[in-house]
């Protein structure tokens, strides 16, 4: 596999309960290379998986360039998340990833890049739009097609 040899320098934990977790590290290990496919130092991606998430959000990303925590939901309100689509969930949350990996986005937030977004509708900021521009790209190409060729 291309980049393989790279897949020690991504490390993944996990905290809380959820299934096929081996399988999850692939997927984010698949799509992180995929978008910095010459990353050589070591990062941490930390998955913290909850019941539910404040304001009834599906996950949240934070991070900087060496450290990323990912919570995700497993229920928002009264609808509860299967893996699969929480899964997709985790592709946009890997898109914010990439974006805090690369200093694309700031810690701080409403910093993309030089400019100052804190006066932009969030759903309008650049770094949603990509995100939200990608999940679905991810989820099929990482995660549905993987699905698709073990059977």
């Amino acid at each position: 596999m291309k980049g393989a040899k790279y897949d020690k320098n991504i490390l993944v934990e996990f905290k809380g309960r959820i299934a096929q977790k081996k399988r999850i590290e692939q997927y984010i290990k698949d799509t992180l290379r995929h978008f910095i496919p010459r990353l050589r130092r070591v990062v941490t991606v930390n998955i913290i998986v909850s019941s539910t998430l404040e304001d009834n959000c599906y996950g949240w990303c934070l991070g900087n360039r060496n450290e990323i925590d990912i919570e995700l939901a497993r229920s928002s309100g009264k609808d509860s998340f299967d893996l699969d689509y929480m899964m997709l969930n985790l592709a946009h949350e890997l898109v914010h990833a990439k974006q805090f990996l690369t200093g694309q986005l700031s810690p701080c937030h409403f910093r993309w890049k030089t400019k100052d977004y804190k006066n932009t509708a969030y759903s309008r900021t650049p770094w949603e739009r990509e995100a939200y521009k990608k999940e679905e790209w991810i989820y099929e190409t990482f995660w549905l097609e993987k699905t698709l060729q073990k059977a």
